[in-house]
């Protein structure tokens, strides 16, 4: 278990890895995490959990990676999809969230 977590080294700064991330993204249009993952030589959860600790800074979608400064016109349909997916994610979450509290609730009393 402590191989599949290797990820999260907290000896190893998180803007180290997304300095990393964003240095490869920057030398290319659109990456896949399996891309990124192979350039960089890191397991697939480190570049998720890099790309997600940039935020904003990066797209994460269907077509892949793609830092936000360099977006163009070409990609609107693409970001508009990203962002889709991410609020329809946190809906879907917040709804488990408060469904988990109801059942706890009735549980406890």
């Amino acid at each position: 278990m402590i191989e599949q977590l290797d990820f999260l080294n907290h000896e190893r700064p998180i803007e180290q890895d997304a300095g990393a991330l964003r240095h490869l993204l920057a030398q290319h249009d659109w990456l896949t995490r399996d891309e990124c993952a192979a350039a960089l030589t890191w397991d697939v959860r480190r570049v998720r959990a890099t790309a997600e600790h940039l935020g904003a800074d990066i797209i994460r979608g269907q077509q892949g990676y793609k830092l936000t400064r360099n977006l163009t016109r070409d990609d609107f349909t693409a970001v508009k999809q990203a962002a889709d997916a991410a609020i329809s994610q946190a809906k879907k979450q917040e709804a488990y969230g408060l469904a988990l509290l109801h059942k706890l609730h009735a549980l406890l009393g």
